[in-house]
């Protein structure tokens, strides 16, 4: 969420405008200054970070032939700007497709791991028969998914939960079972707070234009038209299974060459580590950034921060308020180095999701069966996700040995044993999963409405519109070119006057 305002703060007298500052190195944060740099190389330019590494909750670590991505391990290519960015960092050989043995998805159930349907899409079903042959659902549930169709669309525009979304347009037990956990997975969240306009506007879209969600993922995959007959919509959830292209992509060797790839494309001596910011104050031709050891002047800065770090530095109360407002959670990321004959799984998928109540752990990613090359010959990678909204406290008040004790006995009462593992690794993200909760749209045309008076600050990240590596890259992609119009303004300025 981006302000493309044209701030004139140069300098009248001619001198260069006094430049960029970008707060936080993580993903965004560098797209940002990347995309600056690249259409200004002549503007001064900061990377600010708190952290000694940039990158933020990416980090690749390797050891002993496993590749560990401590936090996302790829991106939907549906969504084009993070595509498009490793295309212009020259890493397009590098990305790799989902194994073709591994396409499926398990859920925890009653003890035992059950093969979610084939053919869910953003955690709807969309088969006939899969839907029908699994003992996810009772018959009921089952019905009451395929009559989705006919349920009126809601007239209102108000925000609405996910689980109202999705209990209202598929049944409870469809939302609770099936779709609840794939969409709050993605935040550690809960479906019960979290707003759909925030998180998955697509369905809600579906049903404001083609009054089912079912309709409007038949019209999406045909690549558009009109809205499809009953018996053209029956024809298609009848459909035969085809192999479709698998949607996520990673790097060879880790995502963090993502990283790495960024940070080489700033001019030396711009991205400063271990430098956190302690306020932003503005001035008569901008803002200046201070640091406990420096300040920096700059025509216009963008925080690619947590919200509520932004809160505590933005030079303007009520929109310290609203961002304070938007509320975080923990997570961590445990993996497991296993010997894969000791493991008595078959490891035949990507892994399996856990809906409330069935497990201490929200899910689990089978790594060396979801990539190639993620383990060495004669090991596997299995890591699990703890903490979130579910279990709110568990990540600060648990020691690293607790959270592996933990996940390796709800991995292996799911799983069967693992063996002894030959390494365990425990990754952290204190506060660092934002939950765009009811309403969340409203509070960003607030927040957008205070940036009106402060021309020149940005707030870009996945506190605003969207959590993803390609939200993420859209959003920097935007910034850059607010950034890029303000310099330009105050260029422009400083030669008339």
């Amino acid at each position: 969420m981006v302000r493309a305002i044209a701030a004139r703060m140069a300098d009248t007298s001619g001198t260069p405008a006094p430049g960029v500052v970008v707060v936080g190195a993580g993903m965004t944060g560098l797209a940002v200054a990347q995309a600056i740099h690249r259409a200004r190389p002549d503007a001064r330019l900061v990377v600010l970070d708190a952290r000694e590494r940039p990158g933020g909750n990416i980090y690749t670590e390797r050891v002993d032939g496993f590749v560990l991505d401590a936090g996302p391990d790829s991106f939907v290519r549906t969504k084009p700007a993070a595509l498009e960015l490793c295309r212009e960092l020259g890493l397009e050989s590098s990305l790799i497709r989902t194994r073709e043995a591994a396409r499926h998805v398990f859920v925890a159930h009653q003890g035992q791991l059950v093969r979610l349907p084939a053919g869910m899409v953003l955690g709807v079903p969309t088969r006939v028969a899969p839907l029908m042959s699994t003992p996810l659902l009772t018959a009921r549930g089952k019905l009451r998914v395929l009559a989705e169709p006919l349920v009126p669309r809601r007239l209102s525009d108000d925000d609405e939960s996910v689980e109202d979304f999705l209990s209202r347009r598929l049944g409870n037990e469809a939302a609770t079972k099936l779709a609840a956990p794939l969409l709050g997975g993605i935040y550690a969240g809960d479906v019960r707070t979290l707003g759909i306009q925030a998180t998955f506007p697509e369905l809600a879209a579906f049903e404001h234009h083609y009054g089912s969600i079912l309709r409007g993922l038949m019209v999406r995959e045909r690549g558009g038209g009109v809205s499809p007959s009953n018996r053209e919509l029956f024809s298609w959830l009848r459909r035969e299974e085809t192999r479709a292209e698998s949607p996520f992509l990673s790097l060879r060797g880790g995502m963090g060459a993502l990283i790495d790839a960024l940070t080489q494309t700033l001019p030396p001596g711009a991205l400063r580590t271990g430098a956190r910011v302690t306020s932003i104050q503005r001035r008569a031709r901008g803002f200046a950034v201070l640091t406990a050891d420096d300040s920096f002047d700059a025509t216009s800065v963008v925080l690619a921060t947590p919200a509520h770090f932004a809160s505590r530095v933005v030079p303007d109360g009520r929109l310290a308020a609203e961002l304070a407002d938007v509320t975080f959670v923990s997570t961590a990321t445990v993996f497991f180095a296993l010997d894969r004959s000791e493991v008595r799984h078959s490891l035949e998928g990507l892994g399996f999701i856990v809906p409330a109540g069935e497990a201490r752990i929200l899910a689990s990613t089978w790594i060396s069966s979801k990539w190639d090359e993620r383990a060495p010959p004669g090991g596997a990678l299995v890591r699990a996700f703890v903490g979130g909204v579910r279990d709110p406290d568990r990540v600060e008040k648990s020691t690293d040995d607790e959270l592996v004790e933990l996940a390796r006995g709800e991995l292996e009462r799911l799983m069967g044993s693992l063996g002894r593992p030959r390494f365990t690794r425990v990754y952290r993200y204190e506060n660092a999963n934002p939950q765009p909760t009811v309403n969340h749209r409203a509070r960003l045309s607030r927040i957008d409405a205070r940036l009106e008076t402060l021309p020149g600050l940005h707030l870009v990240g996945a506190s605003y519109d969207g959590v993803g590596i390609p939200d993420c890259v859209r959003q920097a992609r935007r910034c850059a070119s607010a950034v890029v119009a303000e310099l330009e303004a105050s260029r422009d300025v400083g030669v008339l006057g």
